[in-house]
């Protein structure tokens, strides 16, 4: 069965007893593309992640991992979806290399070539056993197999952990490098959003089980800006011309909003009714301003754009 989504979510729900974990989730990743999955601790992004590897079962909604839900993916199927979870491991007693000889029995797309490349590029060959591995060691491990088995889709969560920065920077893009170059579709969740910031085309944010975000990190990052306005201004007046995200009263000399879809006209226009056109001052955000933003304005309405696939 052929899609435009290698996942698609509607509606996806997981609830443990009295806890719900996952609430009505929609996420779009069309085929070919690098999405981002992000949310504080317990905003349900592990839950999410094992539904989609058929290891929970939802509660209610329906999802699609390459065209099927995954609870109906035959032997073949499962080999083209490549996970890597944040407490992945191997028996102690095993080596990189024994673990690539091993992996290679199982998967008929197994690249050999690339797996003893990337064992000196990773700096793995000769390390030792797994357990007496560094955490970023075992990482690396873990993210070779996976990459080496040649998967259409590649599942990572927390895949730079115990990474120092420069590490964390070349190893990432390298990894990219070598998925994207067989237009692989890659989904990455992660804390580490000045990471993600530069690596992926969409990002999917999630809240309390529910998803407030899903579509390109442009279209995102255009047109989310921060007003400061040197005088009090209510969320009504604002309203008016903008989508508010969040609105500030810092005292009676200042008003700080956050707004979703910043255009200069509209600035203008409200400028020019208010009589700030001299004081007030607009911010671009990054990735993690936006994330802080968004979660602290604390809107339950979801922001999912149901936009074209490029």
């Amino acid at each position: 069965m052929m899609t435009d989504y290698a996942i698609q979510t509607e509606k996806l729900s997981k609830h443990f007893g009295d806890v719900v974990a996952v609430d009505g989730l929609d996420i779009r990743v069309p085929e070919g593309s690098v999405l981002g999955f992000v949310g504080v601790n317990g905003a349900g992004k592990t839950t999410t992640l094992r539904m989609l590897m058929g290891h929970l079962h939802p509660s209610c909604g329906s999802m699609k991992v390459l065209g099927l839900d995954p609870r109906e993916h035959s032997e073949s199927t499962r080999r083209q979806v490549a996970y890597v979870s944040e407490t992945m491991g191997l028996p102690a007693w095993m080596t990189p290399e024994q673990a690539i000889g091993f992996n290679a029995g199982l998967f008929a797309d197994w690249n050999g070539l690339l797996a003893e490349e990337l064992l000196d590029e990773f700096e793995l060959r000769g390390a030792g056993a797994f357990g007496r591995l560094s955490k970023g060691q075992k990482r690396k491990v873990c993210i070779l197999l996976a990459i080496c088995q040649n998967a259409k889709l590649l599942i990572m969560d927390e895949p730079a952990s115990g990474l120092d920065v420069m590490a964390r920077r070349n190893f990432l893009e390298r990894v990219l490098e070598i998925v994207c170059n067989d237009d692989r579709t890659v989904f990455l969740s992660s804390h580490l959003l000045s990471d993600l910031e530069r690596i992926v085309d969409r990002i999917s944010i999630i809240d309390a089980g529910r998803g407030i975000w899903n579509g390109y990190l442009d279209d995102l990052k255009s047109g989310i800006r921060k007003l400061h306005i040197a005088r009090p201004v209510t969320e009504q007046a604002i309203a008016k011309h903008f989508t508010i995200l969040r609105h500030e009263q810092i005292d009676e000399h200042e008003t700080v909003v956050t707004v979703l879809d910043y255009n200069y006209a509209g600035f203008s226009a409200f400028c020019r009714e208010h009589d700030c056109c001299e004081s007030a001052r607009v911010f671009g955000l990054n990735l993690e301003d936006i994330f802080v933003e968004m979660v602290k304005g604390g809107k339950q309405t979801q922001l999912h754009r149901e936009e074209t696939v490029r």
